[in-house]
């Protein structure tokens, strides 16, 4: 009985391995296309970190750039806030010293321009009393 019993299980172990083996064949063959993926990658990886060192050298150099012209237009953009800044308050300076308002001052502007028309034709004998005098 121990004899069948130590067939059966001989038989088994025998099953258990031949099903095994296209298993580890196919481990085997894995193992082999790794080894040959992980040299070609050790003989291309120099390559690509240079690339890699490339690209991030130009992004930086592009970031340095886009910063400094960032900060330029910025330092402009300051310059002209400032001096929008001045003229905004002397206009405000200027507006609190002239105590009345700009229609009035048109106004007054008007009528000092008429009175000046009217006594240069008075003044060249254009004015009412040349008229007078010239049509009697």
């Amino acid at each position: 009985m121990t004899d069948n019993i130590l067939i059966i299980l001989s038989a088994a172990f025998l099953l258990f391995a031949g099903l095994c083996v296209p298993f580890l064949i196919q481990i085997l063959r894995t193992a082999r296309e790794m080894a040959m993926t992980l040299q070609l990658l050790n003989q291309r990886l120099p390559l690509i970190m240079k690339n890699l060192e490339e690209i991030t050298t130009n992004i930086n150099r592009t970031s340095i750039t886009v910063h400094r012209q960032v900060a330029e237009i910025s330092l402009t953009l300051n310059r002209i806030q400032g001096i929008i800044g001045f003229f905004l308050g002397l206009e405000e300076v200027l507006r609190r010293r002239m105590s009345f308002p700009f229609a009035r001052t048109l106004r007054t502007s008007m009528a000092v321009g008429r009175g000046v028309r009217v006594f240069l034709d008075c003044f060249t004998g254009g004015g009412p009393e040349g008229k007078s005098s010239s049509s009697s």
